[in-house]
């Protein structure tokens, strides 16, 4: 049985060389994972065709084969791309923090924010002192991602890091008791070091791994298990390399304060292994992030965890709660999408409906009156002209030879008359690579200056309804390639 879910969300993690993509959907009672994919890509520079080409053929793919066009689609760009700061900020209440944050802001980009995106997550650390942690990234590049986005018919509604969405995978499994703790997100070709002190992001460290092989060890190309134990110790020695860095890097953890915890994200297939090294050599407990509770763990097989949390706290952001909230897309690039709250959804609809039923009550009650005054005035004429009852089963008995070439015409249109009013329609400059027909519905596959301009002009012939694309138009250089279908009308 195919399962019903009243709202999908789509995140997108996107890394320098991949995307991890999934897709969730919530129930009345729960949200399950729907799909999941891990996809390798070539950096994306914005001069290399083939590998944007690439990159929207798959996630293409993707969002045919699980019908993953959603309202919401929650981007995460590359970590390596974004500037991350931290700060404290003295003021004597939250209003009096507002008034101030923009000249803040400024002091820490002392060439202005103009060229940025930007954003911040504000937590109260005492009565008056305010903990800001701040994200960037410079529009250029934001605004290519979002465009190559936009190629695949999908709006961003939300532009987040992975630092802060790894952040909320993490932040509501740390002990009530831990006071340090590490967050390691570990992708094909970087990791990021991030330090949470009781539940506050005190500091972010981002860089790349030295070895090649790892991108291969990553993904789970054979390693003889003597190659995976030395990528597995220098993986281990880099990271604890790294972890002594943001240690003595930050400000607001003193000497004395050591790591309590250690959760790793991403990991791909040395996950598992890495996990248990790392907590061999520095003696912390060390913890694999997986699906939360809030979401079903009965995960299809297309989601792995090892290549997919980050992706997954993406698609969560405006289906479950979140501990933090950012959205670096400026205000004339925000979707106006508004999430109702759950009860008061179900609440209006129970209103509709009983204001529904009494109208149809009403309806139901006028039409029976109205009928009951039809059937007395049709006996009156029936009993005057009784040559009627054969006119109506004369018209039955038409009606139903009508019926049968309908259904004829439907299941077995004449092709013909169907090619000369689709040939009729469509401009000279279109050319079809493939025409089929199936079920009263036309497929036909081609190539256009402007597909988009076909929709309508195949909408005024009579003989098509219901005229839509099926997946993304993409643009090669023949013209735009495109796929519609259309259901047929019978000639009778």
């Amino acid at each position: 049985m195919k399962s019903v879910f009243i709202e999908k969300s789509l995140g997108l993690d996107i890394r320098e060389d991949s995307v991890a993509l999934t897709l969730i959907g919530k129930k009345f009672r729960n949200t399950a994972i729907i799909a999941g994919e891990f996809i390798d890509l070539k950096l994306l520079t914005g001069k290399d065709e083939k590998a944007e080409k690439h990159f929207l053929n798959e996630i293409n793919k993707f969002l045919i084969e699980h019908d993953a066009w959603s309202e919401s689609v929650v981007v995460s760009l590359p970590r390596s791309l974004a500037i991350f700061k931290t700060f404290e900020l003295p003021a004597p209440n939250i209003k009096a923090v507002y008034s101030m944050i923009e000249f803040e802001l400024e002091r820490h980009f002392p060439s202005g924010l103009e060229e940025f995106y930007y954003t911040y997550h504000l937590t109260k650390k005492s009565k008056n002192t305010f903990h800001i942690a701040l994200v960037a990234i410079k529009k250029e590049i934001a605004n290519y991602y979002l465009n190559l986005i936009g190629q695949l018919n999908l709006k961003t509604t939300i532009l987040d890091t992975s630092t802060f969405s790894n952040a909320n995978l993490a932040l509501p499994l740390q002990s009530k008791h831990s006071v340090l703790t590490a967050l390691i997100d570990i992708s094909p070709s970087a990791i990021e070091v991030v330090l949470i002190k009781k539940r506050v992001i005190e500091y972010s460290r981002n860089s790349t791994w030295e070895s090649k092989e790892i991108k291969n060890a990553y993904t789970g190309q054979e390693n003889s298990s003597k190659e995976l134990d030395r990528l597995i110790n220098t993986m281990s020695t880099h990271i604890i390399k790294e972890l002594e860095q943001a240690l003595s890097s930050c400000i607001n953890v003193e000497e004395s304060e050591s790591i309590d915890h250690i959760f790793i994200v991403g990991g791909g297939s040395l996950a598992a292994q890495l996990s248990i090294h790392l907590q061999k050599q520095t003696k912390i407990t060390t913890q694999v992030l997986s699906i939360p509770n809030s979401i079903s763990l009965n995960a299809p097989k297309s989601f792995s965890k090892n290549y997919m949390m980050t992706a997954l706290s993406l698609a969560s952001r405006e289906i479950k709660k979140q501990n933090i909230k950012i959205n670096l897309l400026p205000t004339n690039l925000k979707s106006n999408r508004k999430n109702l709250n759950l009860k008061t959804s179900l609440a209006l609809a129970a209103t509709v409906l009983v204001f529904l039923g009494f109208w149809i009550g009403s309806q139901i009650h006028s039409k029976k009156k109205t009928l009951a005054s039809l059937d007395s005035q049709l006996q009156e004429i029936k009993d005057e002209v009784s040559n009627l009852e054969k006119i109506d089963l004369e018209y039955i008995s038409i009606q139903k030879y009508v019926d049968i070439f309908n259904i004829i015409d439907n299941q077995h249109p004449a092709k013909l008359p169907l090619l000369g009013g689709l040939s009729q329609s469509l401009p000279k400059d279109t050319w079809l690579t493939n025409i089929k027909f199936q079920k009263g519905e036309i497929e036909i596959k081609g190539f256009s200056p402007s597909a988009s301009k076909l929709i309508p002009l195949i909408e005024k012939s009579p003989r098509f309804k219901k005229t839509g694309f099926v997946g993304s138009i993409i643009k090669e250089p023949m013209g735009e390639k495109f796929t519609i279908r259309a259901k047929m009308e019978p000639n009778l």
